[in-house]
């Protein structure tokens, strides 16, 4: 249903690209170094990170983590330290805008 809903938002958005989806979170760092994606979208439990989100970090410092919350209704944005940001209530714009925030300032759109 995420992979779904995030499709949808991107899917009229030039500057975007889904590179992947995973079924097996015991492969996000391989996956996101293989990828080279800017930004990782996760469904989450709860606000917590899984586990995997540490060698994720590591593999790819400059990463950023937009989590989805279970209910699909609250997104965090994580970044290195890793810190955490509430961003809200989840809508196709917003999940756009906060896809937007989370790649690092130095890249542009020629580089996904």
């Amino acid at each position: 249903m995420l992979c779904d809903i995030i499709e949808h938002a991107v899917k009229n958005e030039s500057d975007m690209v889904v590179v992947g989806e995973l079924t097996d979170r015991s492969y996000l760092a391989t996956t996101a170094r293989a990828t080279e994606a800017d930004v990782i979208i996760l469904q989450l439990d709860d606000s917590e990170l899984p586990a995997e989100c540490g060698a994720l970090f590591d593999a790819r410092p400059r990463i950023r983590l937009l989590g989805v919350a279970g209910d699909g209704r609250r997104t965090f944005l994580y970044d290195l330290r890793p810190q955490r940001t509430a961003l809200g209530e989840v809508s196709p714009q917003r999940l756009v805008d906060a896809i937007r925030a989370a790649v690092p300032s130095d890249r542009c759109a020629t580089d996904f």
